[in-house]
């Protein structure tokens, strides 16, 4: 080999390791403003603990934690939460496939595979569950199911003793209002059940739990999990930010009345990792058909100025940026 030739390999090793040594600079510099901003965030809002997941557009991941699970450990980055109303977004992800797939309409009327609803359900579709237009009754925000929940811990709900149990009087004639009901969901997961012959778990697993590679996500207690991997669950017993740990003296099922009671509305439980891998196949029309998502997020209901929800979505523009988000209260 050359003189010349020796220069120019040298040269190109030189600009290979300093490029290296860039990136992974720039990487443990953008790692470092991730997690001070996590832990910026849960101070701000006095969070217990949080665990976050970033995808990169190089298709790396970035993982968080900050703060505590329990009073003596740490949080960190594989605990599995419940991730209340998110439920839903699946949820409607799995149901615009079934529909896209032919096994049911938008457009049937909720009775036709519930009948149980009777009068409460007149006139209800399918695209009203979907997009919580229906007006029926917003049972999670009731006092009494609270303390019925509170009363048992340990029960574990079926769908249709949800149904039976916690029917109330509809909150207006079905799409003249929007409330994020967890009976329309619960409701959408029979018709699903009912209309197919699996059971939700069975479809979830086939469909985006197996496909997608997401290990750590179940829907519970359906689907149980050991317990040291659950995220604690605090909650705020006063109204004044004196939070509680919910799970101080688990039993076997930690919660699991709480989670049964809201199935196909509330009782997933994932990873922060899980979760990302879930979303960023679901907007990228990997996880569903293009006409599914389309309907996924057609235009609704305007919850905010200029924002509107679809299907367990909220379509927004943050930056100038489209965006879309949906919030879990658990």
């Amino acid at each position: 080999m050359g003189k010349l030739s020796r220069t120019i390999l040298l040269a190109l090793t030189i600009l290979v390791l300093v490029t290296g040594c860039q990136k992974k600079s720039q990487a443990r510099d953008l790692a470092q403003a991730l997690q001070a901003t996590l832990n910026e965030q849960r101070q701000q809002r006095n969070i217990t603990g949080i665990s976050a997941a970033v995808i990169l557009p190089d298709g790396s991941m970035w993982l968080g934690a900050s703060g505590m699970s329990s009073d003596t450990e740490a949080m960190d980055a594989t605990k599995v939460f419940g991730i209340g109303s998110v439920t839903k977004t699946i949820i409607a992800a799995l149901a615009a496939q079934l529909i896209a797939e032919g096994a049911f309409s938008e457009n049937d009327l909720a009775t036709t595979w519930v009948p149980e609803l009777g009068m409460l359900g007149g006139g209800i579709t399918v695209r009203q569950l979907l997009n919580h237009t229906s007006g029926l009754y917003r049972y999670q925000l009731a006092q009494d199911y609270v303390d019925l929940i509170g009363s048992e811990p340990s029960r574990v709900w079926t769908p249709q003793e949800i149904l039976t149990q916690f029917q109330g009087q509809p909150e207006c004639d079905p799409g003249n209002c929007w409330g994020e009901s967890a009976m329309d969901y619960v409701v959408l997961g029979l018709i699903i059940e009912r209309a197919t012959g699996i059971s939700i778990p069975e479809h979830l697993n086939a469909r985006f739990f197996e496909p997608l590679g997401l290990e750590h996500t179940y829907l519970y207690p359906e689907q149980t999990y050991p317990v040291e991997k659950m995220a604690h669950v605090w909650r705020d017993a006063t109204g004044y930010g004196e939070y509680i740990d919910m799970m101080a003296t688990p039993g076997e099922l930690p919660l699991a009345a709480w989670f049964s009671s809201l199935w196909t509305s509330g009782a997933l439980h994932t990873t922060a990792e899980d979760l990302a891998i879930f979303v960023k196949a679901l907007f990228e029309g990997k996880a569903i058909a293009p006409d599914a998502l389309a309907a996924m997020l057609s235009e609704g209901t305007e919850i905010y100025p200029g924002v509107t929800y679809g299907y367990s979505v909220v379509v927004d523009e943050i930056d100038g940026k489209r965006a879309y988000w949906h919030s879990g209260g658990a």
